[in-house]
């Protein structure tokens, strides 16, 4: 990744922590015109939308971050969470247990 995609997103993280979310989203997605791959702008966006109460566009970013990461431990623990919200109890737990298995691969890794 280059310097100025990466200026680009924490230009768009200072966008939404000044409570500007749609500018934030917008630039985000321009960082994704660039770099389609970019996970940190994938998690972002899930999160804006989280914060924004769009539970669904939420889910879908993060679910476009699960298909590019699968073994990425905090994108699912992200779905647990908007899942749960959602009052989707069953598929909350499945991405907690799914989060959890990772987290203790990627300990074990470590070791």
């Amino acid at each position: 990744m280059n310097d100025e995609i990466r200026a680009a997103h924490e230009k768009a993280i200072d966008l939404f922590g000044a409570g500007r979310p749609d500018e934030a989203i917008a630039a985000l997605e321009a960082v994704l015109a660039r770099d389609p791959g970019f996970a940190d702008a994938l998690e972002a966006l899930g999160m804006i939308h989280y914060r924004q109460g769009r539970l669904d566009e939420a889910i879908a970013w993060t679910d476009r971050l699960t298909a590019l990461k699968p073994d990425y431990a905090m994108a699912h623990t992200n779905l647990s969470v908007f899942y749960m919200k959602k009052g989707m109890k069953e598929r909350a737990e499945e991405e907690k247990a799914k989060a959890t298995v990772l987290n203790f691969r990627n300990t074990g890794r470590r070791v």
